[in-house]
């Protein structure tokens, strides 16, 4: 059993130009999102998708918090409703095991995310976070079972139409992942992206656990896409596009299991042809993604949305208590400026020093700027009531959750 071959290649081993045409011009498109504002204003736009990211990604399993109780979990503010707060704990642990990933590599630069005990480690510092108990014991085939953390699956299972790979086999399968996808890291940009997109239909065809497989597989995917070098990741949400097309996700998926249709489909065990059009719907999503910040973020657009942002809180139009007076100034001047000396701020708002340190204290405590010390410069932070303005339908509305 084999899930060669690991791109869509011809008979020749050549990758269609057309879908390298499109590789090349999410790269392109992609790169022009880091151009777009200060360092510090991008870093906010990232921690924000790393809820964004976890909301979605738990979508797609249908097992998601709304990122606004996301935020509360991260103040230690839980939901009584035991449901409620298991959500809340299983979204702070997917955006926790993101961030270690990222740290990992930026430790070990030469390590590859298609390495197997990395994706093992995923899985196992997913499900061994404290709180995750609720989420080790699970029904297969009418049948119960308990996920132990890291470790590879002992029994069969199906998966839709596809029966997965027999247990005996996944070792073996992860080593031949790991090097057939360890080769393609010296290729261009563009080869390299469509093999990584690729390989997280690989590793679900796989299949290595008994369960947490689409959630392990998206954050292999987000490492990837990160190790790769890629300009502007980090600032758009691949899991988004994915939950918002979950119907044709999970069928692309499902196609791409597809064997090898005759002599012209390819040369490896499955249809070349399959996992093109699979391929070509992932940087289709991708597309969309990158295409959708582009349009939000521009600067223009956010200065004055950040203005109206502050004038709709004021008139209890957000559902949040009216917001300091001359916030709106605090926030455009960290939107051009990136950060801010707090001894700046009277000169900006035109107060005096008490009352420029009393709107920076509530500023800080609702979360709306944030600094490293206590007299440190201030920065913007972008939480769920302003994102939901800023970019519209980033996520749904709380009302419509």
């Amino acid at each position: 059993m084999s899930f060669t071959p690991i791109a869509p290649t011809d008979i020749k081993g050549n990758i269609d130009s057309a879908l390298l045409d499109k590789a090349n011009k999410l790269l392109i498109e992609a790169a022009k999102l880091e151009g777009s504002h200060t360092p510090q204003i991008l870093q906010a736009v990232k921690n924000l998708l790393y809820s964004v990211n976890s909301y979605y990604s738990n979508r797609i399993e249908s097992e998601s918090t709304h990122i606004i109780d996301i935020e509360k979990a991260m103040q230690q503010d839980y939901s009584k409703d035991i449901k409620k707060r298991n959500l809340q704990i299983l979204s702070l642990t997917h955006i926790e095991v993101q961030k270690e990933c990222e740290e990992y590599f930026k430790n070990n630069p030469s390590t590859s995310a298609y390495n197997k005990e990395f994706i093992l480690n995923i899985h196992k510092s997913f499900y061994s976070k404290n709180g995750m108990e609720p989420f080790l014991d699970v029904t297969h085939d009418g049948m119960h079972a308990r996920i132990t953390p890291g470790k590879i699956r002992e029994r069969d299972v199906k998966v839709g139409n596809h029966l997965a790979p027999n247990p005996n086999k996944l070792d073996n399968l992860l080593n031949e992942f790991e090097h057939l996808y360890n080769k393609s890291l010296n290729t261009s940009h563009a080869v390299q992206l469509i093999h990584i997109l690729s390989s997280h239909h690989r590793l679900m065809w796989i299949h290595p656990f008994l369960d947490g497989n689409g959630r392990t597989a998206r954050l292999a995917l987000n490492s990837a896409l990160s190790c790769m070098g890629m300009s502007g990741y980090g600032l758009w949400n691949i899991s988004r596009g994915l939950a918002r097309n979950s119907t044709a996700y999970k069928s692309n998926l499902s196609y791409a299991d597809m064997p090898r249709q005759g002599e012209r489909d390819g040369r490896g065990a499955l249809s070349s042809n399959s996992l093109a059009r699979y391929v070509d719907f992932m940087l289709d999503i991708s597309l969309d993604q990158v295409a959708y910040m582009n349009t939000h973020l521009k600067l223009n657009s956010l200065t004055k949305k950040i203005e109206l942002y502050v004038k709709r809180v004021n008139d209890g139009l957000h559902g949040i208590d009216p917001l300091p007076n001359h916030s709106e100034k605090i926030f455009k001047y960290l939107l051009l400026s990136g950060e801010c000396a707090r001894g700046k701020i009277p000169e900006i708002i035109g107060m005096k020093d008490r009352t420029a340190s009393r709107v920076i204290a509530e500023l800080l405590k609702r979360n709306f700027i944030e600094s490293d010390s206590k007299a440190g410069p201030i920065r913007l932070k972008i939480g769920a009531s302003m994102a939901s303005f800023l970019f519209p339908m980033l996520v749904p509305e709380a009302e419509e959750y």
